[in-house]
């Protein structure tokens, strides 16, 4: 089961998960490297190796030039509980698919003319690919108890309607941009005295005192995922008597990530829906509410750079052992986000919609450091196997202003920071791999991962389970008051699994070709569309109106063709 449940996002999406979203590595590369489940510290020879271990560019005694194109395929299944009850429905998966090109580089290595010491050293400019965001998840079912329009009126309680309305509402109001893009496109409206709003999908009790959803509504949330991150390196590694590799890298690492979110509700039966429209003149218009949708688009270009040195010895014949260390890197996000609403009648004057403006936003982003330990046992010239153990500390992750412009720092990321020392910790990943050679010509590789979420939940003084959420939602009980201390903290189980196959094809000259293809299972997540918020049942009675949950399982396939030159 997934480790948070994910609300409904937004303006501005600096949180603990984009950040682990942008700093984690997940590692593809060439065919080869990707066929072997990265586990290759302790391996090199290969451009795919160079991004894990900087000193794998000198194992090689060759120059060489690859290009991987590639293919990657989501599979993501939703099912859908309207009650929030975690009661789902049938599980419906749907699949999407975008072409991808993992790797491409070239290294060019320079002999020195020695039988010792440092026998050469090799210059490599190398891509390879260090995320795939390839995702797409829809869910439906029928709802009688909960709105997203209603979500939104329940909101606005308490807010002016002058601010809503107000032409200038985007730049001056400072009322979230998702509520004044809902108001604008008629999804709810006052009644009553004083600043009290309903939303179009609700029906007014007679006393006009409540207001509650009167009959079952369609639900639909769709979301969807888009993009990538690549690690571009420039690579330096020094071979020592063919014993001891060296290697460091200068890493710049850039990102476009895309999210959508969509969210659609509709009548079963319109004749359950009755709304009266006050007009201007005075009379009152009747009509019934057909449907409505909200849209949310948010985009992140991500730009870096970091180092990273690496070590490779052998001490003896058949055994390899390698380590790498990377520094954090300094990441600058450039965001940009939109919402969309729109909302229809049976009497089609009332139809309305609204876009809010398109925002922006910059901001720095510390990731963690990493590291890597290897070990691989060669058999001859027949093959070998190889283990790899990595850890990262996100504990370290840190937003930052790009320009405060204050004489007087001050840390408006206080609060996420926070979250990110206390709720994101160590994760750990496991990789075996190995290859076989069926002839001089042809290998066939397999590969297997496993890593841990960096996640963690707390136990307060008060006994409470305490998430990242939680913690944001109470922060000042807890950083400013201290009227609640988090005593004591658990991880959370999820994992993500690789498995990973391929063959390679090595000619008596220069070409050779690889094929690799990796299946990853993620751990499933749970999805709330919208809030929950307080509202009335038909008899105004008070309840707490939950949320649907949506529960999503993904994994997504990357296949990959490694071609390449040696020279």
């Amino acid at each position: 089961m997934a480790a948070f449940t994910a609300c409904a996002v937004v303006a501005g999406a600096q949180n603990m998960y984009d950040a682990i979203n942008f700093s984690r590595n997940e590692y593809y590369g060439t065919a080869r490297s990707m066929a072997l489940g990265n586990a290759v510290t302790a391996v090199g020879g290969d451009l795919g190796t160079v991004g894990i271990n900087p000193a794998g560019a000198a194992v090689a005694n060759y120059s060489q030039i690859t290009i991987t194109p590639g293919v990657a395929i989501s599979v993501v299944g939703s099912a859908y509980s309207p009650s929030g009850e975690l009661q789902y429905g049938p599980q419906r998966s749907y699949s999407d698919s975008r072409l991808t090109l993992p790797n491409f580089g070239a290294t060019v290595v320079a002999s020195t003319g020695r039988t010792r010491g440092l026998k050469s050293f090799t210059f490599g400019l190398i891509s390879n690919q260090t995320s795939q965001y390839n995702y797409y998840a829809n869910a439906f079912g029928q709802n009688s108890q909960t709105s997203k329009v209603a979500e939104f009126a329940s909101a606005a309680a308490g807010l002016d309607e002058g601010l809503l309305a107000g032409s200038n509402a985007f730049d001056a109001s400072g009322v979230s941009w998702d509520i004044i893009t809902a108001y604008q496109a008629g999804m709810f409206g006052t009644y009553g005295n004083g600043n009290n709003y309903v939303g179009v999908t609700e029906m007014i009790d007679g006393s006009g005192k409540w207001h509650y959803v009167p009959g079952p509504l369609s639900q639909n949330s769709l979301t969807q995922k888009w993009g990538s991150k690549n690690d571009i390196v420039i690579n330096y590694a020094m071979n020592f008597s063919d014993k001891v590799f060296v290697g460091v890298n200068l890493g710049f690492p850039y990102a476009r990530y895309g999210y959508s979110e969509s969210f659609y509700e509709s009548a079963v039966n319109p004749d359950q829906f009755p709304i009266v429209y006050n007009m201007d003149d005075g009379s009152q218009v009747e009509t019934n509410f057909l449907s409505a949708s909200y849209g949310y688009r948010y985009l992140a270009d991500v730009d870096g750079v970091y180092a990273k040195f690496g070590l490779i010895v052998t001490p003896f014949e058949g055994l390899r052992l390698g380590a790498a260390i990377q520094t954090p890197t300094m990441y600058t996000v450039t965001e940009h986000w939109q919402y969309s609403a729109s909302t229809s009648f049976a009497d089609s004057m009332f139809d309305d919609s609204q876009s809010s403006p398109e925002g922006e936003y910059s901001y720095n982003l510390k990731s963690p450091y990493s590291a890597n330990f290897g070990v691989a046992w060669t058999f001859g010239t027949r093959g070998f196997v190889s283990v790899d153990y990595e850890v990262t500390d996100y504990s370290v992750m840190r937003f930052y202003e790009i320009n405060p412009g204050r004489t007087y720092p001050q840390d408006i990321f206080a609060d996420l920071n926070d979250a990110n020392r206390y709720f994101a910790g160590v994760a750990h990943s496991l990789r075996v791999g190995g290859e076989y050679r069926v002839s001089p010509a042809f290998s066939v590789r397999a590969g297997f991962g496993l890593s841990t979420t960096p996640e963690r939940h707390w136990t307060n003084n008060l006994g409470e389970n305490v998430t990242v959420d939680d913690f944001l939602a109470d922060y000042n009980s807890y950083m400013m008051t201290r009227t609640k201390q988090l005593v004591s903290y658990r991880y959370y189980g999820d994992k993500t699994k690789y498995v990973s196959f391929g063959v390679g094809y090595s000619s008596p000259g220069s070409f050779f070709a690889d094929l690799g293809a990796v299946w990853t299972g993620y751990p499933d997540t749970l999805f709330a569309p919208y809030y929950d918020y307080n509202n009335n049942d038909a008899a105004g009675n008070a309840v707490n109106a939950a949320s649907p949950k949506i529960l999503n399982h993904r994994s997504l396939w990357n296949v990959a063709l490694t071609i390449g030159w040696r020279f």
